[in-house]
């Protein structure tokens, strides 16, 4: 079985270690890491080739974490990175890889996600 390396970059060691449990159970996945979230970690991308970058972020961290994702992807197009916040019950995958599409998948795409209507949160009777 080829195993996901998974890249983990936390500025909280408490998430840190959470998140460090549970994906050293997962047989599918080799952990690197926990490393500290900062742009220092990025000339080591190269050296432990990482398949995913999972970035877990604080609530105030959210600039930093883009910015750092950014650079990631930038840097290492081939590397998917994966962000997860503290608190929140979201997670966002980003990657540079193409995938070959027709129309109506990206349709069937823009059909599936939610939709967001700000000002609209009143009912009207």
């Amino acid at each position: 079985m080829n195993k996901q390396r998974v890249l983990l970059l936390c500025a909280h060691s408490l998430l840190g270690e959470s998140l460090e449990n549970v994906l050293g159970q997962e047989e599918s996945v080799e952990l690197i890491g926990p490393w500290d979230f900062d742009a220092s970690v990025l000339p080591q991308l190269s050296q432990d080739t990482p398949d995913v970058v999972l970035v877990a972020e604080a609530e105030n961290e959210s600039e930093k974490a883009a910015a750092l994702t950014v650079q990631i992807l930038d840097l290492y197009p081939d590397v998917t990175v994966i962000r997860v916040g503290l608190g929140k019950d979201t997670v966002r995958v980003y990657t540079s890889h193409a995938v070959p599409a027709r129309a109506v998948d990206l349709m069937e795409a823009i059909r599936g996600l939610p939709a967001h209507h700000p000002g609209n949160s009143q009912t009207q009777t």
